[in-house]
């Protein structure tokens, strides 16, 4: 059973959320991370690191550093607004679980979509360089 981390530290800005979270004693590089838009997670055996986060974020354009025993997330809010708390409040576990499924199901979907987007890409190349060849 995992070691829920509660030792993380958190601050923002109007446009942005600044979230360390120590990992003392393991390997950062066997770090598993995800995020979506109203989760964020970090698996490294035997911690685990969970916030179902108060108000969405842009999942794209934030960023997670990993080094010095030290993960250092970067997620930047949907809407410009300070944040009462880092996490939800009086979430019990159907719905912690509702969330988790719900952002894994989003994450498939998205890994869906881009790679159908890169077959046809693909597809659009080769079929370019065979009309050049053609030609």
């Amino acid at each position: 059973m995992p070691l829920q981390l509660s030792n993380y530290s958190w601050r923002q800005t109007s446009t942005a959320v600044f979230i360390s979270v120590p990992l003392r004693g393991v390997s950062v590089r066997d770090a598993d991370v995800f995020c979506t838009e109203n989760y964020l997670k970090v698996n490294s055996p035997p911690f685990l690191f969970e916030a179902f986060l108060y108000a969405p974020i842009d999942d794209e354009s934030s960023k997670a550093k990993i080094g010095n025993n030290i993960i250092v997330f970067t997620l930047h809010k949907k809407e410009a607004a300070m944040w009462e708390t880092l996490s939800l409040s009086g979430v019990d576990k159907e719905m912690m679980q509702r969330i988790r499924e719900k952002s894994i199901l989003q994450a498939q979907e998205r890994a869906k979509e881009a790679t159908e987007a890169k077959a046809v890409a693909r597809r659009e190349d080769q079929k370019y360089t065979l009309g050049v060849m053609m030609k």
